[in-house]
């Protein structure tokens, strides 16, 4: 199991209830490997989803580990993107406040990604500047 926590291990260390998650759709896809999209698209729905048990201090270790992968280039800036990100924005409806509060904790790249996402798509995601 934690070979198969490796693209996801420092997110699921930042929180019991994230790691949990991340067991999760491990479980699920094993014996295979989660597709990196997929596996960062559920780190995404998590924040929203446990917004409200995770403290500041928590969300701005995840927003650090977002800003350095989005730094760099390949698989995992790309999943960290179009998983994370867009799983972020893509529960703007139904959790507004949550998504707002978690999107304000993220750093420039994100908040970045986040706004040329919605010009792409005609939203607007709460809690981006």
């Amino acid at each position: 199991m934690a070979d198969s926590l490796h693209p996801y291990q420092d997110f699921a260390a930042c929180h019991p209830k994230l790691r949990e998650a991340v067991s999760e759709v491990v479980a699920y896809w094993e014996p295979d490997a989660v597709p990196i999209t997929v596996g960062f698209g559920s780190i995404g729905r998590a924040l929203v989803q446990l917004e409200s048990d995770l403290d500041d201090a928590t969300l701005d270790q995840v927003s650090r580990l977002v800003e350095h992968s989005l730094s760099g280039s390949g698989p995992e800036a790309d999943a960290v993107a179009t998983g994370l990100l867009e799983a972020i924005c893509a529960q703007s409806v139904r959790a507004p406040s949550a998504v707002a509060r978690v999107v304000s904790r993220l750093g420039a790249d994100a908040r970045a990604y986040i706004r040329a996402w919605d010009a792409f798509t005609g939203t607007t995601t709460p809690g981006v500047t």
